[in-house]
């Protein structure tokens, strides 16, 4: 019992609810619009993040066409970047269970100035 009370502390610190990297993504490219990554994540739901991110983040980038500048942005990523914000958005996300709290990397929900389209 004990052993496995220990495994399952050791998972839950490994399994974070954010993804640092994707963390960082998301402040760099989309928190200027959609406010802290804690708010913009819980936007949409976990079904609704991966339709964005579907054939190489088709929708997300269509949902951004009208802003020239963010739309380049969006398509200069990397594939490996994507992936890491399509992580950190899923672990997020309104229905993900994850709660927002202070760290380093984050603190609270604040509000965006752009809310998502459903």
């Amino acid at each position: 019992m004990r052993t496995m009370l220990i495994v399952l502390l050791v998972l839950g610190f490994l399994q974070a609810d954010y993804d640092e990297k994707g963390m960082r993504v998301y402040k760099k490219n989309c928190k200027s619009c959609h406010g802290s990554g804690d708010y913009g994540a819980r936007q949409l739901d976990q079904t609704q993040w991966e339709d964005y991110f579907l054939f190489h983040a088709q929708k997300l980038k269509k949902a951004h066409r009208s802003e020239d500048a963010i739309f380049k942005k969006l398509n200069a990523l990397s594939k490996k970047k994507m992936l890491h914000l399509e992580k950190f958005l899923l672990g997020n996300a309104k229905d993900s269970g994850s709660v927002g709290g202070c760290d380093g990397n984050r603190c609270g929900i604040h509000s965006g100035k752009v809310a998502i389209k459903k």
